[in-house]
Protein backbone atom coordinates (compact mmCIF):
# COMPACT_ATOMS: atom_id res chain seq x y z
CA UNK A 1 0.00 0.00 0.00
CA UNK A 2 1.44 3.43 -1.11
CA UNK A 3 1.36 6.50 1.22
CA UNK A 4 -1.27 8.34 -0.94
CA UNK A 5 -3.83 5.17 -0.13
CA UNK A 6 -2.84 5.43 3.69
CA UNK A 7 -3.85 8.57 3.68
CA UNK A 8 -7.37 7.92 2.48
CA UNK A 9 -8.00 5.17 4.34
CA UNK A 10 -7.27 7.75 7.52
CA UNK A 11 -9.04 10.19 6.57
CA UNK A 12 -12.20 7.87 5.83
CA UNK A 13 -11.77 6.16 9.38
CA UNK A 14 -11.85 9.70 10.62
CA UNK A 15 -15.18 10.49 8.97
CA UNK A 16 -16.74 7.53 10.18
CA UNK A 17 -15.41 8.51 14.07
CA UNK A 18 -17.26 12.24 13.30
CA UNK A 19 -20.42 10.45 12.28
CA UNK A 20 -21.00 8.35 14.94
CA UNK A 21 -20.26 11.39 17.88
CA UNK A 22 -22.84 13.35 16.08
CA UNK A 23 -25.62 10.56 16.06
CA UNK A 24 -24.83 9.78 19.76
CA UNK A 25 -25.15 13.77 20.48
CA UNK A 26 -28.51 13.84 18.33
CA UNK A 27 -29.56 10.98 20.36
CA UNK A 28 -29.17 12.21 24.05
CA UNK A 29 -30.78 15.71 22.82
CA UNK A 30 -33.74 13.92 21.61
CA UNK A 31 -33.56 12.12 25.35
CA UNK A 32 -33.27 15.68 27.23
CA UNK A 33 -35.98 16.77 24.98
CA UNK A 34 -38.26 13.95 25.94
CA UNK A 35 -37.43 14.80 29.33
CA UNK A 36 -38.42 18.59 29.04
CA UNK A 37 -42.02 16.97 28.31
CA UNK A 38 -42.36 15.50 30.60
CA UNK A 39 -41.60 17.96 33.39
CA UNK A 40 -44.12 20.25 31.40
CA UNK A 41 -46.49 17.49 32.54
CA UNK A 42 -45.46 15.99 35.81
CA UNK A 43 -46.71 13.87 38.39
CA UNK A 44 -47.90 15.35 41.25
CA UNK A 45 -48.99 14.21 44.91
CA UNK A 46 -51.26 16.32 47.29
CA UNK A 47 -53.21 15.86 50.41
CA UNK A 48 -57.01 16.23 50.94
CA UNK A 49 -57.52 18.97 54.00
CA UNK A 50 -59.90 18.00 56.67
CA UNK A 51 -61.02 20.96 58.23
CA UNK A 52 -60.92 20.53 62.18
CA UNK A 53 -61.13 22.50 65.70
CA UNK A 54 -57.63 23.81 66.24
CA UNK A 55 -55.98 25.08 69.50
CA UNK A 56 -53.48 28.24 69.00
CA UNK A 57 -50.36 27.87 71.15
CA UNK A 58 -48.74 30.81 71.77
CA UNK A 59 -45.02 30.67 72.92
CA UNK A 60 -44.00 33.61 75.32
CA UNK A 61 -41.23 34.15 77.56
CA UNK A 62 -40.61 36.55 80.47
CA UNK A 63 -39.61 37.63 84.00
CA UNK A 64 -41.73 36.14 86.72
CA UNK A 65 -42.57 38.96 89.49
CA UNK A 66 -44.27 39.56 92.22
CA UNK A 67 -48.00 40.77 91.48
CA UNK A 68 -47.65 42.96 94.46
CA UNK A 69 -44.85 44.94 94.66
CA UNK A 70 -44.02 48.04 96.11
CA UNK A 71 -41.08 50.65 96.60
CA UNK A 72 -41.08 52.25 99.80
CA UNK A 73 -40.66 55.91 99.93
CA UNK A 74 -41.08 58.09 103.23
CA UNK A 75 -43.41 61.17 103.43
CA UNK A 76 -41.58 62.69 106.48
CA UNK A 77 -38.21 63.51 107.68
CA UNK A 78 -36.35 62.32 110.49
CA UNK A 79 -34.69 59.37 112.49
CA UNK A 80 -35.36 56.18 111.84
CA UNK A 81 -35.76 53.88 114.59
CA UNK A 82 -36.23 50.05 116.05
CA UNK A 83 -39.48 48.67 116.44
CA UNK A 84 -40.74 45.13 116.91
CA UNK A 85 -39.24 43.86 113.85
CA UNK A 86 -36.33 44.10 111.90
CA UNK A 87 -35.93 45.92 108.26
CA UNK A 88 -34.34 43.56 106.75
CA UNK A 89 -33.65 41.33 103.61
CA UNK A 90 -35.71 38.53 104.13
CA UNK A 91 -37.82 39.91 107.13
CA UNK A 92 -41.62 38.63 106.60
CA UNK A 93 -44.55 40.97 107.79
CA UNK A 94 -48.25 40.69 108.16
CA UNK A 95 -50.39 43.41 107.17
CA UNK A 96 -50.79 46.32 109.13
CA UNK A 97 -46.99 45.75 110.88
CA UNK A 98 -44.55 48.90 110.82
CA UNK A 99 -42.12 48.24 108.82
CA UNK A 100 -40.02 51.57 109.52
CA UNK A 101 -40.86 53.79 112.67
CA UNK A 102 -39.28 57.35 112.39
CA UNK A 103 -39.05 59.78 115.85
CA UNK A 104 -41.98 61.45 115.63
CA UNK A 105 -41.79 63.27 119.54
CA UNK A 106 -41.86 66.46 118.42
CA UNK A 107 -45.24 65.96 116.36
CA UNK A 108 -46.57 63.99 119.13
CA UNK A 109 -46.13 66.73 121.92
CA UNK A 110 -47.34 69.24 119.04
CA UNK A 111 -50.40 67.35 118.35
CA UNK A 112 -51.65 66.86 122.08
CA UNK A 113 -51.20 70.60 122.47
CA UNK A 114 -53.41 71.45 119.90
CA UNK A 115 -55.85 68.45 121.21
CA UNK A 116 -55.53 70.27 124.99
CA UNK A 117 -56.63 73.78 122.97
CA UNK A 118 -59.48 71.90 121.36
CA UNK A 119 -60.85 70.77 123.98
CA UNK A 120 -60.72 73.75 125.96
CA UNK A 121 -62.45 75.58 122.87
CA UNK A 122 -65.62 72.69 122.83
CA UNK A 123 -66.00 73.34 126.84
CA UNK A 124 -66.04 77.10 126.34
CA UNK A 125 -69.17 76.76 123.72
CA UNK A 126 -70.42 73.93 125.25
CA UNK A 127 -73.06 76.45 127.46
CA UNK A 128 -74.15 78.23 124.56
CA UNK A 129 -74.81 75.20 122.13
CA UNK A 130 -76.89 73.69 124.81
CA UNK A 131 -78.74 76.88 125.40
CA UNK A 132 -79.28 77.42 121.26
CA UNK A 133 -79.70 73.23 120.50
CA UNK A 134 -80.36 71.54 123.46
CA UNK A 135 -80.21 68.31 121.45
CA UNK A 136 -76.64 68.98 119.92
CA UNK A 137 -75.70 70.43 123.23
CA UNK A 138 -76.46 66.49 124.48
CA UNK A 139 -74.00 65.16 121.89
CA UNK A 140 -71.29 67.54 122.60
CA UNK A 141 -71.03 66.90 126.29
CA UNK A 142 -71.01 63.22 125.48
CA UNK A 143 -68.44 63.90 123.44
CA UNK A 144 -66.59 65.91 125.84
CA UNK A 145 -66.70 63.34 128.47
CA UNK A 146 -65.00 60.67 126.05
CA UNK A 147 -62.21 63.24 124.74
CA UNK A 148 -58.79 61.90 125.26
CA UNK A 149 -55.34 63.34 124.54
CA UNK A 150 -54.24 59.84 123.67
CA UNK A 151 -56.21 58.77 121.76
CA UNK A 152 -57.17 59.56 117.85
CA UNK A 153 -60.00 62.24 117.60
CA UNK A 154 -63.27 61.09 117.52
CA UNK A 155 -66.00 62.29 114.86
CA UNK A 156 -67.94 65.49 115.79
CA UNK A 157 -71.35 65.06 115.83
CA UNK A 158 -73.06 66.02 113.11
CA UNK A 159 -74.97 69.09 112.97
CA UNK A 160 -79.11 68.58 112.29
CA UNK A 161 -79.25 71.77 109.79
CA UNK A 162 -77.84 75.01 108.51
CA UNK A 163 -77.67 76.68 111.59
CA UNK A 164 -76.04 74.84 113.39
CA UNK A 165 -73.42 73.80 111.40
CA UNK A 166 -72.82 77.80 110.82
CA UNK A 167 -72.99 78.14 114.53
CA UNK A 168 -70.26 75.82 115.35
CA UNK A 169 -68.19 77.32 112.06
CA UNK A 170 -67.99 80.43 113.85
CA UNK A 171 -66.87 79.31 117.24
CA UNK A 172 -63.61 77.72 115.05
CA UNK A 173 -65.21 74.66 115.87
CA UNK A 174 -64.45 72.57 112.63
CA UNK A 175 -61.37 74.65 111.58
CA UNK A 176 -59.47 73.63 114.65
CA UNK A 177 -61.04 70.25 114.36
CA UNK A 178 -59.54 69.32 110.78
CA UNK A 179 -56.18 70.73 112.14
CA UNK A 180 -55.65 67.88 114.39
CA UNK A 181 -56.80 65.81 111.90
CA UNK A 182 -54.24 66.25 109.71
CA UNK A 183 -51.62 66.35 112.44
CA UNK A 184 -53.34 62.60 112.76
CA UNK A 185 -52.20 62.03 109.18
CA UNK A 186 -49.32 63.28 109.08
CA UNK A 187 -48.36 61.50 112.61
CA UNK A 188 -49.44 58.13 110.65
CA UNK A 189 -46.63 58.67 108.36
CA UNK A 190 -43.87 58.54 110.78
CA UNK A 191 -44.93 54.59 110.83
CA UNK A 192 -44.79 53.11 107.87
CA UNK A 193 -46.74 50.01 107.58
CA UNK A 194 -47.19 46.80 105.47
CA UNK A 195 -50.18 46.85 102.92
CA UNK A 196 -50.30 43.27 102.62
CA UNK A 197 -48.77 40.25 103.99
CA UNK A 198 -45.22 39.99 102.61
CA UNK A 199 -41.31 40.08 102.57
CA UNK A 200 -38.73 43.07 102.42
CA UNK A 201 -36.71 42.29 99.61
CA UNK A 202 -34.57 45.38 99.69
CA UNK A 203 -33.64 47.59 102.56
CA UNK A 204 -31.58 50.59 102.00
CA UNK A 205 -31.27 52.05 105.08
CA UNK A 206 -29.92 51.33 108.83
CA UNK A 207 -31.61 51.63 111.93
CA UNK A 208 -30.23 55.20 113.39
CA UNK A 209 -29.94 56.90 110.08
CA UNK A 210 -31.70 59.80 108.97
CA UNK A 211 -34.54 59.84 106.43
CA UNK A 212 -35.21 62.81 104.12
CA UNK A 213 -38.89 63.15 101.90
CA UNK A 214 -39.02 60.94 99.31
CA UNK A 215 -36.03 59.14 100.01
CA UNK A 216 -36.12 55.27 98.87
CA UNK A 217 -36.35 52.87 101.76
CA UNK A 218 -36.49 49.16 100.57
CA UNK A 219 -38.67 47.43 98.81
CA UNK A 220 -41.70 45.02 99.42
CA UNK A 221 -42.96 42.18 97.73
CA UNK A 222 -46.29 40.04 98.14
CA UNK A 223 -44.47 36.03 98.01
CA UNK A 224 -47.60 33.98 97.15
CA UNK A 225 -49.12 35.81 94.72
CA UNK A 226 -46.91 36.02 90.80
CA UNK A 227 -47.49 37.05 87.47
CA UNK A 228 -45.11 36.97 84.55
CA UNK A 229 -45.68 40.29 82.16
CA UNK A 230 -45.11 39.60 78.33
CA UNK A 231 -46.32 40.74 75.06
CA UNK A 232 -47.72 38.80 71.84
CA UNK A 233 -48.29 40.40 68.60
CA UNK A 234 -51.09 42.33 67.54
CA UNK A 235 -52.34 39.06 65.63
CA UNK A 236 -52.05 36.90 68.47
CA UNK A 237 -53.51 39.09 70.29
CA UNK A 238 -57.16 38.64 68.65
CA UNK A 239 -56.55 34.75 69.89
CA UNK A 240 -55.88 35.34 73.32
CA UNK A 241 -58.76 35.97 76.31
CA UNK A 242 -58.50 36.24 79.42
CA UNK A 243 -58.86 32.86 81.47
CA UNK A 244 -56.51 31.28 79.07
CA UNK A 245 -54.72 28.19 80.27
CA UNK A 246 -51.04 28.38 80.64
CA UNK A 247 -48.38 26.33 80.86
CA UNK A 248 -45.20 27.43 82.55
CA UNK A 249 -40.95 26.12 82.40
CA UNK A 250 -38.43 27.36 83.83
CA UNK A 251 -34.90 25.74 84.31
CA UNK A 252 -35.03 26.10 87.72
CA UNK A 253 -38.03 24.32 88.36
CA UNK A 254 -38.32 20.66 88.46
CA UNK A 255 -41.78 20.54 86.53
CA UNK A 256 -44.09 23.07 84.88
CA UNK A 257 -46.35 24.88 86.73
CA UNK A 258 -49.71 25.87 85.05
CA UNK A 259 -51.19 29.66 85.15
CA UNK A 260 -53.73 32.17 83.43
CA UNK A 261 -54.13 35.26 81.68
CA UNK A 262 -55.75 37.73 83.99
CA UNK A 263 -55.17 40.90 81.90
CA UNK A 264 -54.48 41.99 78.24
CA UNK A 265 -53.42 45.31 77.16
CA UNK A 266 -55.38 47.11 74.99
CA UNK A 267 -52.55 49.19 73.16
CA UNK A 268 -49.57 48.91 71.66
CA UNK A 269 -46.17 48.46 73.06
CA UNK A 270 -44.18 51.68 71.16
CA UNK A 271 -41.23 50.36 72.07
CA UNK A 272 -41.82 46.20 71.50
CA UNK A 273 -44.70 47.41 68.97
CA UNK A 274 -46.89 44.40 70.81
CA UNK A 275 -49.70 44.16 72.80
CA UNK A 276 -48.60 43.53 76.96
CA UNK A 277 -50.06 40.05 78.10
CA UNK A 278 -50.05 39.32 82.16
CA UNK A 279 -50.24 35.78 83.26
CA UNK A 280 -51.10 35.58 87.02
CA UNK A 281 -49.34 32.08 89.31
CA UNK A 282 -50.59 30.81 92.19
CA UNK A 283 -46.82 28.50 93.12
CA UNK A 284 -45.11 28.40 95.75
CA UNK A 285 -42.27 27.29 94.05
CA UNK A 286 -41.72 30.34 91.58
CA UNK A 287 -39.24 33.39 93.06
CA UNK A 288 -39.61 36.81 91.93
CA UNK A 289 -37.03 37.58 88.96
CA UNK A 290 -37.07 33.88 87.70
CA UNK A 291 -36.30 34.06 84.19
CA UNK A 292 -39.63 31.34 82.85
CA UNK A 293 -41.28 30.14 79.09
CA UNK A 294 -44.59 29.43 78.57
CA UNK A 295 -47.31 28.33 76.70
CA UNK A 296 -50.93 30.09 76.54
CA UNK A 297 -53.47 27.56 75.07
CA UNK A 298 -56.02 29.63 73.19
CA UNK A 299 -59.90 28.62 72.58
CA UNK A 300 -60.47 26.39 69.93
CA UNK A 301 -61.19 28.05 66.49
CA UNK A 302 -63.57 26.57 63.48
CA UNK A 303 -62.94 25.87 60.37
CA UNK A 304 -59.09 25.57 59.92
CA UNK A 305 -56.27 23.61 59.01
CA UNK A 306 -52.47 23.42 59.99
CA UNK A 307 -50.16 23.09 57.12
CA UNK A 308 -46.20 22.85 57.09
CA UNK A 309 -44.66 26.84 57.47
CA UNK A 310 -42.51 26.35 53.79
CA UNK A 311 -45.92 25.95 52.06
CA UNK A 312 -46.81 29.51 52.32
CA UNK A 313 -45.55 30.85 49.27
CA UNK A 314 -45.40 34.95 48.77
CA UNK A 315 -46.70 35.61 52.43
CA UNK A 316 -50.00 34.08 52.10
CA UNK A 317 -50.73 31.82 49.15
CA UNK A 318 -50.48 28.04 48.26
CA UNK A 319 -50.24 25.29 46.03
CA UNK A 320 -53.55 23.16 45.43
CA UNK A 321 -54.64 21.13 42.32
CA UNK A 322 -57.84 21.42 41.12
CA UNK A 323 -58.83 19.67 38.01
CA UNK A 324 -55.28 18.42 36.78
CA UNK A 325 -54.16 22.06 37.35
CA UNK A 326 -51.87 23.70 39.66
CA UNK A 327 -53.89 26.58 41.30
CA UNK A 328 -53.09 29.61 43.80
CA UNK A 329 -54.78 30.21 46.41
CA UNK A 330 -55.02 32.68 49.02
CA UNK A 331 -55.55 31.77 52.48
CA UNK A 332 -55.57 33.80 55.89
CA UNK A 333 -53.03 32.85 58.07
CA UNK A 334 -54.53 32.66 61.99
CA UNK A 335 -51.07 31.95 63.94
CA UNK A 336 -48.01 31.03 63.34
CA UNK A 337 -46.84 27.72 65.01
CA UNK A 338 -43.10 26.84 65.19
CA UNK A 339 -42.73 25.30 61.91
CA UNK A 340 -46.53 25.12 61.14
CA UNK A 341 -49.21 27.53 60.36
CA UNK A 342 -53.00 27.70 61.01
CA UNK A 343 -54.85 28.91 57.89
CA UNK A 344 -58.23 29.69 57.08
CA UNK A 345 -59.78 29.93 53.58
CA UNK A 346 -59.90 26.48 52.31
CA UNK A 347 -62.87 23.66 52.28
CA UNK A 348 -62.41 19.64 52.06
CA UNK A 349 -62.29 20.25 48.68
CA UNK A 350 -59.35 21.01 48.38
CA UNK A 351 -56.06 19.32 47.83
CA UNK A 352 -53.13 20.21 49.18
CA UNK A 353 -49.77 20.17 46.92
CA UNK A 354 -47.16 18.19 49.11
CA UNK A 355 -44.07 18.88 47.94
CA UNK A 356 -43.34 22.45 45.58
CA UNK A 357 -41.07 22.56 42.92
CA UNK A 358 -39.01 25.85 41.63
CA UNK A 359 -40.65 25.82 37.81
CA UNK A 360 -44.63 25.62 39.84
CA UNK A 361 -46.97 27.95 38.04
CA UNK A 362 -50.70 28.71 38.58
CA UNK A 363 -52.51 27.00 35.95
CA UNK A 364 -49.84 24.20 35.05
CA UNK A 365 -51.26 21.02 33.93
CA UNK A 366 -50.35 17.51 35.31
CA UNK A 367 -50.70 14.13 34.60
Amino acid sequence: MNKTQTLKTLGLFVIIFILILIIKNHIKDDQFDSNDKKNTSPNITCSQINLKPIKPIIDISGRIQSANKINIISEVNGVSEIYNNKFEVGEKFQKGEVLISIKDNDIELELKSIKSQFLALLVQVLPDIKMDFSQLGNKFEKYINNFSLESKLLDLPKPANSKERNFLSSRQVFANYYTIKALENKLDKFKIRAPFDGVVTKALIDIGSSIMIGQPIGEFINPYKYEINTSVSVKESLLVNEGDHVIISSDDLNTSIEGSVTRIGSHINELTQSIDVFISINDTNVKDGMYATAQIICDSINDVFKIERKKIQNNNTIYVVDSNHLKIKEVDIIAFQNDSVIIRGLDNNHCIVDQYRQYFYDGMSLN
